[in-house]
């Protein structure tokens, strides 16, 4: 029988513990040391806990004064397949419940992770969204050459507030993305502050019309150093200029040394201009789901 967990608030004093639990997850590249400061000072930051020992992690933190995200779940390497998962997540329901005046809170897992979803939708949550996710892993950026100038001279960092918001909430990717904006391994809300903070960190990239100066194509970038990769967030507009968007990135990512470029979107457009530069499924996650749980 699986002890029952101690449910509480993480200090800055676990620190050291944190850090040692993951040290090992994800061949050591976990970002949860990175970001554990910061999240102990945001709050919804929780561990579950056996004899005192941490055995389980999980983060809430808010997307909008409605929804919040569900992240950060993770499990002590020595202690996994014993319901610890479960259990923190139980917790975690149970104390925004308790606490939180939400509509919905959500999280993303990968396609492949079939313990995870049977949990949680054995909890109640639903899925909102299956995104396909492709890439160019370091063998394929190996074997390419940057494309050639005149097949990204269009692209241009976009700072034009208004006509991309106008853009972006307008168009079909957005939709088929039901409303969000994945960046790494978090989907956010897509609205005009989130648009106008993306403009202002130089995140934006469009292809405008040579004629009549308008937005043809719009990509959204991310680097992520601890993965030394490089994320298109989202993208939207005509196939052949999301397409020199997709080589500019990859030029990018090239001349930096990324070992990763990829791509999340529910568009089949999208995919499809992706796929055409040479992105592709990986064996292991071809397919990344966002579920969510709605508040009674």
């Amino acid at each position: 029988m699986t002890p029952e967990l101690e449910i509480r608030e993480l200090e800055m004093s676990d620190k050291e513990e944190v850090i040692e639990m993951t040290s090992g997850i994800w061949d050591g590249r976990d970002y949860i040391p990175e970001y554990f400061d910061r999240w102990v000072e945001d709050g919804g930051f929780i561990c579950g806990t056996v004899d005192g020992e941490i055995v389980a992690l999980a983060k809430h933190t808010w997307h909008s004064e409605d929804v919040l995200w569900l992240e950060g779940l993770r499990v002590h390497p020595d202690h996994r397949e014993k319901g610890y998962g479960r259990a923190v997540i139980e917790g975690q329901l149970d104390h925004i419940n308790d606490n939180l005046d939400y509509r919905v809170a959500r999280f993303l897992t990968s396609g492949g992770n079939t313990p995870v979803r049977k949990v949680v939708e054995d909890l109640g949550f639903k899925l909102k969204r299956a995104y396909d996710y492709v890439r160019l892993d370091d063998e394929d950026l190996e074997e390419m050459e940057p494309p050639l100038h005149k097949e990204i001279k269009r692209v241009q960092v976009e700072d034009r507030v208004k006509e991309v918001t106008e853009k972006v909430l307008s168009s079909e990717e957005l939709d088929d993305n039901e409303g969000l904006y994945i960046e790494h391994w978090t989907a956010y809300p897509v609205d005009e502050d989130l648009i106008k903070d993306r403009l202002k960190n130089g995140y934006c990239y469009s292809v405008r019309d040579e004629d009549t100066g308008e937005i043809d194509a719009l990509m959204f970038m991310q680097v992520h150093d601890i993965y030394e990769s490089l994320s298109v967030c989202f993208a939207c507009g005509s196939q052949e200029g999301m397409k020199e968007l997709f080589m500019f990135g990859l030029k990018h990512c090239l001349e930096e040394g990324y070992d990763r470029l990829r791509l999340k979107s529910a568009s089949e457009k999208v995919i499809k201009a992706a796929k055409e530069v040479g992105f592709s499924h990986s064996d292991h996650h071809n397919c990344t789901l966002v579920y969510e749980y709605k508040s009674d």
